[in-house]
């Protein structure tokens, strides 16, 4: 039985593709095969302790392997190094090597700061903290 709404219309569903909120990130796209009960009547997600760990580590893979394309996809496009993109990005390389590789989940804004950089061709440079050309242009 549903403990949102009381319904006992509950089936289950596989997430895999789907987003989902986790934490502070408003949506993730899951990568992986997640399975889950789900009440058909108001769409809760009902999970006990054992499937939200599992969950989390679902959802933690899928952030790592979307990390990892953006930063191949900028250090291919920027001709950059690691630690070029770690200063880039205000943290230190230490931190983006264990984010890199699973170790630790960025905050939502490192993540989305990371997605915009290696979406937006322009923003590598506009963002680069040594530029000042932009600086130049508004100021005058």
């Amino acid at each position: 039985m549903c403990g949102n709404c009381g319904s006992k219309n509950i089936k289950a569903v596989d997430y895999e593709g789907q987003s989902m909120p986790w934490k502070d990130y408003r949506a993730v796209l899951l990568t992986e095969t997640f399975e889950a009960l789900q009440c058909q009547k108001c769409n809760e997600l009902i999970l006990n302790a054992k499937q939200a760990r599992s969950l989390d580590a679902v959802v933690e893979s899928a952030i790592t392997h979307q990390i990892n394309i953006f930063i191949k996809m900028i250090l291919q496009r920027e001709h950059c190094t690691q630690i070029d993109l770690a200063s880039h990005l205000g943290i230190t390389e230490v931190y983006l090597s264990e984010i890199k590789s699973g170790k630790k989940i960025p905050r939502f804004q490192t993540f989305n700061f990371l997605k915009t950089l290696a979406l937006d061709k322009a923003s590598f440079k506009i963002s680069d903290p040594s530029s000042t050309d932009l600086i130049k242009k508004v100021v005058g």
